[in-house]
């Protein structure tokens, strides 16, 4: 399949107009990174609107789901993309609404774990539904190849990233 040209092209093309001398192709793949970053996250947040969901809630119920035991706010907070005060401030939001409960944590009396409610539960499967074929009919419109190779890419990128980024996670 070919492509039309994309704002990222006149991008380049202006800074090889400006400075020729300028090595611009890794601008064209990380800008584009950037935009698809903030449209895929866009299109997923309305998505999630639409189920009832934030994006905060759906990343801490994510979380949740996925390890199947309870959770400290501490662990969630590793495992998400979320920062220690937006954990605490989420947390307080969703056993507000029902959707997730706290109990005593057994390996520290001061301290609670966290877990989903059946409440949650019922709404977090037909969201991860929705958000799996969003993502699919977006990606459905590339050829099988296309999205071997973008994957095989990605996960170079993503590994060379962690690693100068210290973590090899």
């Amino acid at each position: 399949m070919s492509f039309q040209k994309d704002s990222i092209d006149e991008v380049q093309e202006q800074w090889n107009g400006i400075m020729p001398n300028l090595d611009t192709s890794p601008m064209v793949i990380t800008g584009r990174i950037r935009f698809l970053a903030q449209a895929i996250q866009a299109g997923s947040d309305a998505v999630l609107a639409k189920q009832g969901l934030t994006r905060a809630d759906f990343d801490i119920l994510s979380v949740l789901v996925r390890s199947g035991r309870p959770l400290s706010p501490t662990e969630i907070t590793s495992q998400s993309l979320i920062s220690a005060p937006g954990t605490t401030k989420r947390v307080k939001k969703l056993e507000s609404d029902g959707l997730i409960q706290r109990i005593s944590n057994p390996k520290d009396g001061r301290g609670y774990l966290v877990e989903p409610t059946e409440k949650s539960l019922g709404i977090f499967g037909p969201a991860v539904e929705a958000i799996s074929a969003y993502e699919r009919k977006l990606l459905d419109q590339l050829a099988s190849r296309d999205v071997i190779n973008l994957t095989e890419g990605l996960r170079g990128l993503v590994s060379i990233i962690r690693k100068s980024n210290g973590s090899d996670d």
